[in-house]
């Protein structure tokens, strides 16, 4: 009997949208995310409608300064299951990304990252919800990230950046996405 191939999606929206830096990139990322504040608070209407949309610039830092590769992902977040292929895409739609990959639980438990030609990874984000239940895994895969290399999570949503190298900013940040 062939076993059920695991196929992750994520919203096209959510690409990116809590994403893996190095280190080096803590300064773009909060000058990056003062201007979105500012932008929002000058382009938001009542009921959370915007007449414009902030595009974000490319970090300086991007994660594929790190020279990742797919192995050490797959060291580091052995304790997830890995899936079999990536999909994107909004409402029907649904879209295989052929150089992307994945590991996770399920809906909203996800790490993505994707390859470039040269086998390095080029983009490393997550498809993440914390609340009581799930704040253990999330610490497990914040934490292993961190020892894996210096990185830092970019909360774009939340204009937060968290340095998962640091214990203690993990611990703090998962209890307030915990709270919700």
């Amino acid at each position: 009997m062939d076993k059920q191939k695991r196929i992750a999606f994520f919203h096209e929206d959510d690409y990116c949208q809590w994403e893996i830096f190095p280190l080096t990139a803590k300064g773009f990322c909060m000058k990056q995310m003062g201007e979105i504040d500012d932008f929002a608070k000058e382009h938001q209407l009542v009921g959370g409608i915007y007449t414009d949309m902030f595009v974000r610039d490319d970090s300086p830092h991007g994660i594929e300064e790190l020279s990742l590769r797919p192995q050490q992902l797959d060291e580091a977040l052995g304790f997830l299951p890995a899936y079999d292929q990536v999909e994107t895409g909004y409402s029907s739609y649904r879209e295989e990304l052929k150089h992307t990959y994945g590991r996770g639980m399920g809906e909203e438990q996800n790490v993505f990252w994707s390859v470039d030609e040269a086998g390095v990874i080029n983009a490393l984000w997550l498809d993440m919800w914390i609340d009581p239940n799930s704040k253990d895994l999330w610490k497990s895969i914040l934490i292993a990230l961190g020892k894996m290399v210096p990185v830092l999570l970019a909360d774009w949503s939340w204009s937060r950046c968290v340095d998962l190298t640091n214990l203690s900013d993990v611990e703090q940040y998962i209890k307030e996405k915990s709270s919700l």
